[in-house]
């Protein structure tokens, strides 16, 4: 049986390079506005930054295991209902 919805497996194949992409994108423009404050302020954002920062991958990884879940939930339901239409009924006592 062919792969059923590529672009879903697709974003599955690529999720912890979106992940870090996206998670990479917030460091760096929380980063350039902690430099701009400087001192404890700038620390205090910087530290904020970084737990965005890894909220924002934590989250993503965790829609693509959702994802995930939900194809294997499909093939199975799929695979059984095959399995359930192929197996010879046994015909009616009395």
């Amino acid at each position: 049986m062919g792969e059923r919805y590529p672009y879903i497996h697709f974003v599955i194949d690529a999720g912890q390079l979106i992940a870090a992409v996206l998670a990479l994108c917030v460091f760096l423009g929380g980063w350039l506005s902690s430099c701009h404050r400087g001192g404890f302020g700038g620390l205090l954002a910087f530290l904020l930054t970084v737990a965005v920062a890894t909220l924002v991958y934590i989250g993503v990884m965790v829609q693509i295991e959702l994802l995930r879940l939900l194809l294997d939930i499909e093939e199975s339901t799929r695979q059984g209902a095959l399995e359930r239409r192929d197996r010879p009924t046994a015909p009616p006592t009395e």
